[in-house]
């Protein structure tokens, strides 16, 4: 008896979509060298083959982590930087909502995903470059956001102002893989806040 010929065509999509929720939970918490092809394979319930379809190679699926979780930034925390008001105010705003973002819940540290697994796969070429373009992008965002609330203070104190409101975010990422709860760093990103525009307010 012969065997029923093999249907061909295309093979079934991807919905890359779906599956990115588990990428970027997997990556920012393992990092990016420590994750296996089968993780990710485990993680996201899609074979190999089509892992490549949809995203291309294991750095091509933790550059479009990245992009994904930057996105949730974008839509999250930028408005509350961003937002009318007070700088202090939208500092401290903006920081409580990276807060829910590093984290599950209050008692569960997801990390940043960008900042807290990126420094180590700096050797990448690709990674260092968007790790540096995060962190000009970041210092971009608080001189605009100083700029509008202080437009007298000096560009040198500016650039100092945002690169110790970027910094403090940048600590977030360490001090909560490192333990510390959410109510701990609120309160270190509203003495920062505050002192950052005490700062602006001596300088303008």
């Amino acid at each position: 008896m012969s065997e029923a010929p093999r249907k061909r065509g295309r093979p079934p999509s991807v919905d890359s979509a779906a599956a990115m929720p588990a990428l970027v939970e997997l990556f920012r918490a393992k990092g990016y060298a420590a994750v296996s092809l089968d993780d990710i394979s485990a993680a996201t319930g899609l074979s190999r083959p089509s892992l490549y379809r949809a995203f291309g190679d294991k750095l091509s699926m933790y550059m479009a982590a990245i992009d994904a979780f930057g996105e949730q930034v974008s839509a999250t925390a930028v408005p509350a930087l961003m937002q009318e008001g007070e700088f202090q105010a939208a500092l401290s705003n903006f920081y409580s909502e990276m807060l829910t973002i590093y984290y599950r819940d209050p008692a569960v540290a997801a990390g940043c995903l960008v900042f807290g697994t990126a420094p180590s796969s700096a050797d990448l070429p690709a990674v260092q470059t968007r790790l540096l373009q995060s962190v000009r992008s970041l210092d971009a965002a608080m001189q605009s956001r100083i700029r509008r609330s202080y437009p007298r203070a000096t560009d040198e104190i500016v650039a100092l102002a945002a690169q110790m409101a970027s910094n403090t975010l940048f600590a977030f990422s360490i001090r909560a893989k490192s333990g510390n709860s959410m109510q701990e760093l609120e309160a270190i990103g509203q003495g920062a806040a505050s002192t950052i525009a005490a700062m602006l307010e001596q300088s303008s």
